[in-house]
């Protein structure tokens, strides 16, 4: 069973504006640290698919030769 987690924004922001501008600081450097690691694991779990992966390296391929139409082609269409 998963329990709901519930954020009050407005008390997070009220409690961070009251702390001193070192722990401002730690509270910056944490937030930044927690937002490389969730881009870190997002990036792992792209890597674990392997058949998205082949399509990005293939995607990847076909730019690097050429085979592309320009965004300004495309949204004319869209």
């Amino acid at each position: 069973m998963s329990k709901v987690i519930s954020i009050d924004e407005e008390r997070v922001l009220s409690d961070f504006e009251k702390l001193s501008k070192a722990r401002k600081k730690e509270v910056a450097e944490f937030i930044a640290y927690l937002k490389a690691k969730e881009e870190f694991e997002a990036t792992k779990e792209i890597l674990r698919d392997k058949d998205f992966l082949q399509s990005i390296i293939r995607g990847d391929e076909d730019f690097k030769a050429g085979r592309f139409k320009k965004w300004s082609e495309v949204k004319e269409n869209v």
